[in-house]
């Protein structure tokens, strides 16, 4: 059976906060994106030391090591030599950490429908020597904004890389705000052209409105077919996390969740949103079959 886990940010710069919270709820892993206002890759030894301290003393693992590698523009050749060492970075922050993914992406997209396959592999060339040489997997993430956004997108970039190293982090919301993924369900066809090599899992919900607009809601509320998805991991036998990526502020929680989980609205910035995504995760994972 998969594991819960969450990006602690969301729910709180308070490294010890987020944790407590994650312990609530049964949760077994922390996915490190910032902390204490501080981005992963930016982290110092001995911060690294602290974040292993309080994970530790909660019970809690590291899941994944939220990276911005690849999260530039893929023609500015400095900013993508950066990338590799920000890789290398996080690489060794995993490590320290007890863990092996760490999430990249695969550049901005600025909406380019076509996508341009070659240079992206070129840009991409070092990055299986890297993560040989730092003994670490890659999560790709599908990410609107990002040239790969969607699980179409996702399944041909890692067929034209043949890297062993470089998995699917699939994201159903962000397939969901991508545009070409209008003729691709997210499920089940986002999640089977995913499956075989599915690494990690961001749990979030979005809807496409009649205006064009795509936001972001709270868990079950859209159109991701959640319910189905972890019903879906959980025959397929996956044993990794599934990670809460809350992107909900409180104020755009909706009446018919009220009764059931208004109650968990409490505390500062998006942790009462968080707690309500995490309560409504358990309570579906505790329902599958």
């Amino acid at each position: 059976m998969f594991k819960l886990a969450a990006f602690t940010d969301e729910i709180s710069q308070d490294l010890e906060r987020a944790c407590t919270v994650l312990n609530e709820f049964d949760a077994a892993g922390v996915e490190i994106r910032g902390v204490w206002d501080i981005p992963c890759h930016k982290l110092t030894d001995a911060q690294v030391e602290e974040i292993k301290r309080i994970v530790e003393n909660h019970g809690l693992e590291v899941a994944s090591i939220g990276s911005p590698f690849g999260k530039c523009e893929l023609e500015d050749a400095a900013a993508v030599a950066e990338h590799m060492e920000i890789l290398r970075r996080c690489a060794d922050i995993g490590h320290a950490l007890g863990c092996t993914l760490v999430r990249g992406f695969a550049f901005w997209g600025h909406g380019v429908r076509q996508k341009p396959w070659d240079r992206m592999l070129d840009a991409y060339e070092p990055v299986p020597a890297v993560l040989e040489e730092k003994q670490v997997i890659l999560g790709l993430e599908n990410e609107a904004a990002c040239l790969v956004g969607t699980a179409g997108h996702t399944r041909t970039f890692l067929d034209l890389l043949e890297c062993d190293r470089v998995k699917a982090l699939w994201d159903p919301a962000n397939h969901v705000q991508d545009p070409d993924s209008d003729d691709e369900p997210v499920f089940p066809n986002g999640y089977e052209a995913l499956r075989k090599d599915l690494v990690h899992v961001h749990a979030k919900d979005a809807v496409v409105g009649a205006d064009g607009r795509r936001p972001n809601v709270f868990l079950g509320e859209g159109i991701c077919r959640w319910r189905e998805q972890l019903q879906a991991l959980k025959d397929s036998d996956y044993k990794g996390h599934v990670s809460l990526e809350t992107h909900v502020d409180p104020e755009r929680f909706p009446e018919s969740l009220r009764d059931t989980y208004g109650h968990y609205l409490s505390g500062e910035g998006r942790e009462g949103a968080s707690k309500v995504c995490l309560a409504w995760l358990r309570d579906a994972m505790a329902a599958l079959s």
